[in-house]
């Protein structure tokens, strides 16, 4: 929920940056009505002061934006800001073209009333334009009453048609009221709804990178727009299961400071899970410098065995990769295990959609480990179970194999097959 929140808090403030560029555009549209309308005089230099203001406004609000400076309240402020400097220079507009009173509508500067609506709506808040609406409806018809305003030569020609008893009263009052209603209730059903798709958007895009944790990024981002807690719900299930460690990482360790150890480590896993992620596979956990995948968990597919196989050859040789980097910087090589097994195996998640761990456990995770250990014993960077063999198919058959007598494992009942690398 956290990232989710702070992800919609970006996308706020690049709202606001656009917001403030609109603002800009706004004034410079006011700045040419003001010069294309007005003249020398008291209400023309009021009109300017007011245009000012509001650039002013503008490149505050750019620079905040810029900074990245955000709180809830912001757009509040501005929008009030935007309407109150607009609807005054309306007014002023009104006045100094000589139209009645409540006659804003007639003036073409009055469209910046709608604008104003529009890119308040950018901001993903929808209770936002109904403030805005409500308050241009508002201080319209407080300055309506008290703007003192005269009739020029040019606009007695259509007073009959503005005065014109309740039709004219319709026209000229309650008719601009209905228009910024109807436009600020478009404006918040469509701004609600992409508030939604937002959310919805951002809590995906949160899923996906959770799971990307343990999950290839195409297994991740289908659990995230798919039925995760069915996908991931507890179940048994045949899967293959993979145990890869480092030889000698202790005496290895000890050669290193902390930061290098660290930097070691993430070097390490970077490079043996992305042949993982690369297979399709998931990293179920790390254990110190061991890495346990699992294919076939969450999601079955028929090919999961002969994935795991190919898998761990492609992790063999990623290892081979990194150690003759190593040696070719002066450090010392590395050298890794792996045991593999396939069987039945309990899978689920545990937690929540603010922490979800999922883990595989059973008889078959424990054999995997036996045989990553029984791989130090025979010499071998391999050993693998008969039934993961069997099950690979021709996968299996890329590899010359070492049958080994029937492994007596700790924890298991029955003897294992297995085979080893040559």
């Amino acid at each position: 929920m956290s990232d989710t929140r702070s992800l919609l808090r970006a996308a706020e403030i690049d709202a606001e940056r656009i917001s403030a560029v609109v603002r800009l555009v706004i004034f410079t549209t006011l700045a040419v009505a003001l010069l294309v309308a007005g003249g020398p005089g008291e209400s023309s230099g009021l009109a300017g002061i007011l245009i000012v203001l509001y650039g002013i406004g503008a490149l505050v609000g750019l620079l905040l934006a810029w900074r990245r400076v955000f709180h809830p309240v912001v757009p509040y402020l501005f929008v009030t800001f935007d309407v109150f400097l607009v609807v005054a220079q309306v007014l002023m507009l009104t006045r100094m073209m000589g139209m009645p009173s409540g006659s804003v509508f007639a003036v073409p500067a009055a469209a910046l009333i709608f604008v104003i609506l529009i890119h308040a709506s950018m901001r993903f808040r929808p209770w936002l334009v109904i403030y805005g609406a409500l308050l241009f409806a508002i201080l319209i018809e407080i300055g309506s009453q008290i703007m003192p305003t005269g009739t020029t030569t040019a606009m007695h020609g259509m007073m009959p048609m503005m005065d014109g008893g309740m039709a004219g009263f319709l026209n000229l009052q309650v008719l601009p009221l209905i228009l910024i209603a109807l436009a600020a209730l478009t404006l918040f059903v469509i701004n609600r709804r992409t508030q939604n798709l937002l959310v919805e958007s951002l809590r995906s895009a949160a899923r996906t990178a959770r799971l990307s944790r343990f999950f290839s990024p195409n297994l991740a981002a289908r659990l995230a727009n798919d039925d995760t807690e069915g996908a991931l719900s507890g179940r048994r299930q045949p899967a293959a299961v993979l145990f890869v460690d480092i030889r000698g990482f202790t005496a290895l360790g000890e050669t290193m400071s902390p930061d290098e150890l660290g930097a070691f480590l993430s070097d390490y896993r970077q490079r043996l899970t992305e042949p993982v992620f690369r297979h399709d596979g998931t990293v179920d956990k790390f254990i110190g410098d061991a890495i346990m995948a699992v294919f076939g968990s969450p999601l079955q597919r028929e090919d999961d065995a002969a994935r795991a196989v190919t898998c761990a050859l492609d992790i063999l040789a990623a290892a081979s990769q990194w150690s003759a980097e190593r040696r070719a910087a002066g450090q010392p090589p590395v050298a890794i295990g792996i045991g593999a097994h396939y069987g039945e195996v309990f899978a689920g998640a545990v937690g929540d959609q603010r922490l979800l761990e999922y883990t595989v456990i059973g008889d078959t995770v424990n054999v995997a480990e036996r045989l990553e250990r029984l791989s130090r014993d025979v010499g071998s960077d391999f050993v693998l179970s008969r039934a993961l063999l069997q099950a690979s198919g021709e996968a299996g058959q890329k590899a010359t194999w070492r049958e080994l007598p029937p492994q007596e494992l700790k924890g298991h009942r029955q003897p294992v097959e297995a085979l080893c690398l040559t």
